[in-house]
């Protein structure tokens, strides 16, 4: 299928007027979004790479798959002959590699819907020097010849009431309007679906794991349009939108909206009540576009008359409000006794089936495991099948509506695969003598949540507990930070490192992003990374992210041990230039396992943190639990040289 899939890409590319030379394929929709629906998964139908991140590009002999190094071990395994892969931040980057071996006047093809103003602005610099030119095509290519594409899904749009948001669409918008005077911008356009969601008080169900709606938003100063398959809206949604002042229109209407935008011709029907007029200011200046808004619209403004940078909503958004904060920390607690539930059971269910078939240990002990004659009568638990159980814990908490990303469940040298994804059909049993790392969060009403915990239920050896000993001394190290004003998440990121450098180990991702409140796993703009743009936006107290250093064995096992933090001002003995200071509050409440700890390695300050954590983690979460699973819980944390 996939050689067939190229063959007819390549005679559409030599058909097409002009005649491409290459065809590009970005993992993204029309919004830039990470996750994206299944019927938008372009890049990998081309491809059969299933990671979340990547870049496709064909010529007329080649086919390459750029990712990024949380998916070099997966990508590998997935990606047939005709592949090859190319490791970001090793290989050439995209753009510097088809200016570079491209023929000089090449012409490469792009849905400029599924590409970013910033992203097609710096290939057409790469491709400058040779005078090769970057051709929007009028249709996705992959479409014509995706004859199974899943089809257009209609899911209505649900109201996110204020009990949950915290802020009305009014406040949002009041805000909203005053930064556009404050920049002289008379408009902005909104394409991030988190971004539509957030500001409308909205939600929805168009993309799995994301409670988004697929929808574009236009904001002027006396008005607000919203753009999506009119289907989705109820009566009483269309009259929400009413009575905030916002005035629906079909998805498809977006791109003649903005060409009236731009020349300033875009009104409001007459039955659209005008709210949150700023006096009878009139601005004739340009239109706020964001550098990840699609090609396809910000190539249909005046190039004089946009305002670009970042969108305002970005930082908005990652600024939680009291009531946010307080449901983000309700939902990490129900979450992290869903996981404790879970870990009970999993340690149960391995001492009745490992322990009759391996003489397994079990979660609180080391013992060598002795394999013993296979018995079918016992339950078989594998990767998925155990993370279809740690689903149903989480489904019986209060205001659970699903997942927030695939749950990754991982058993030894899946583990190293850092993005793994189990399929049923070709997925590892859960083995005694292996690392078992799971990552995995839910959407919940009042917050997102996101962990990782790595155990074992055999005997750890030496190297393995040194290992996890090394990335939870640089979890402790990130979490326990304090931080002048300021301080961006590039600063931060060498202190989850240091420990693992030390025996010069390291992983390839970044150590932390924020997280939705009821939106997005990984949301912006700040995070905690040793990539550049983690060098962009300070960390700012009531921004949400993870701390999740890790390190991977590929053969051998992978470990991660991930909590989402708050940002909290610091009370400091001092405050040097009168900057302030700032550190982290942990709201997520997981043991962590002890017999994979080497204590020898942890300084006193260190086993203080973990005694007083596992000390909290009883006392937050034993209301949810019953007798058992406290039992289990105070084992499970007991101080660490006791």
């Amino acid at each position: 299928m996939a050689e067939e899939t190229l063959v007819a890409l390549r005679s559409l590319m030599t058909s097409h007027s002009p005649k491409l030379d290459a065809l590009v394929f970005p993992s993204e929709d029309y919004h830039q979004s990470e996750y994206v629906s299944a019927r938008d998964k372009r890049r990998e139908f081309v491809s059969g790479f299933t990671g979340s991140a990547g870049l496709a590009l064909i010529t007329a002999n080649e086919a390459l798959l750029w990712t990024d190094g949380r998916y070099f071990l997966h990508a590998s395994q997935q990606l047939s002959d005709q592949w090859k892969l190319m490791r970001m931040g090793e290989d050439p980057a995209v753009d510097i590699w088809m200016a570079n071996n491209l023929p000089k006047a090449a012409a490469i093809g792009v849905d400029p819907w599924c590409i970013s103003v910033d992203t097609a602005k710096k290939w057409e610099r790469a491709f400058s020097k040779k005078q090769q030119k970057l051709i929007q095509t009028s249709t996705n290519l992959v479409d014509e010849v995706w004859i199974s594409r899943p089809l257009l899904e209609i899911n209505p749009v649900i109201v996110h009431p204020r009990e949950f948001s915290g802020s009305s669409v009014q406040e949002k918008l009041k805000d909203l309007r005053e930064k556009l005077v404050q920049e002289k911008a008379r408009a902005i356009i909104i394409t991030a679906l988190d971004e539509v969601a957030w500001l409308y008080n909205i939600r929805g169900t168009d993309v799995s794991y994301s409670p988004v709606v697929h929808a574009y938003a236009i904001v002027m100063l006396a008005s607000a349009f919203f753009y999506l398959d009119t289907r989705k809206i109820s009566s009483e949604t269309s009259f929400y939108m009413e009575k905030n002042g916002i005035e629906v229109r079909d998805y498809n209407a977006v791109s003649s909206d903005v060409i009236l935008l731009a020349s300033d011709q875009l009104t409001p029907s007459s039955s659209i009540a005008i709210l949150g007029r700023l006096g009878m200011i009139t601005l004739k200046t340009g239109v706020w576009v964001d550098g990840t808004c699609c090609f396809a619209l910000y190539s249909k403004l005046n190039v004089d008359k946009f305002l670009m940078q970042p969108s305002p909503l970005g930082l908005a958004k990652a600024l939680k409000n009291p009531v946010e904060m307080e449901g983000l920390k309700n939902a990490h607690i129900r979450d992290g006794a869903a996981v404790v539930q879970y870990l009970v059971w999993l340690a149960k269910q391995l001492y009745i089936n490992m322990q009759e078939l391996y003489g397994a240990s079990g979660y609180f002990t080391e013992g060598e495991s002795v394999k013993k004659n296979d018995q079918p009568k016992y339950l078989k638990l594998t990767e998925v099948s155990v993370s279809d159980k740690l689903e149903e814990f989480r489904a019986s908490k209060q205001h659970f509506r699903g997942l927030s990303f695939p749950t990754i469940s991982s058993v030894g040298p899946n583990g190293a695969i850092i993005h793994y994804c189990p399929m049923v059909e070709s997925c590892a049993e859960l083995d005694p003598d292996s690392m078992y790392l799971f990552d995995s969060g839910a959407q919940y009403l009042d917050g997102t949540t996101d962990i990782t915990r790595t155990v074992h239920f055999g005997k750890p050896i030496s190297h393995e507990k040194a290992c996890y000993t090394a990335v939870l001394k640089g979890h402790i190290g990130l979490g326990n930070a304090r931080f002048p004003t300021g301080t961006t998440g590039h600063i931060l990121d060498i202190l989850a490192r240091v420990p693992l450098w030390k025996d010069g180990l390291d992983y390839r991702h970044g150590t932390g992003h924020g997280i939705g409140s009821y939106l997005n796993v990984h949301e912006g703009p700040h995070q905690i990374s040793f990539r550049p743009p983690a060098r962009n936006v300070p960390l700012q107290p009531s921004m949400t992210v993870t701390d999740e250093p890790g390190y991977y064995e590929d053969g051998n096992f992978g470990i991660r041990l991930e909590n989402v933090l708050i940002v909290k001002e610091a009370d400091t003995k001092f405050n040097f230039g009168d900057k302030g200071y700032l550190s982290f509050e942990h709201i997520t409440w997981v043991p962590y396992q002890r017999k994979l700890i080497d204590a020898s390695l942890l300084v006193a300050e260190e086993i203080e943190w973990l005694n007083n954590y596992h000390s909290k983690c009883r006392e937050i979460l034993a209301p949810y639990l019953n007798a058992t699973e406290k039992e289990w819980l105070n084992k499970a944390t007991e101080p660490i040289g006791s």
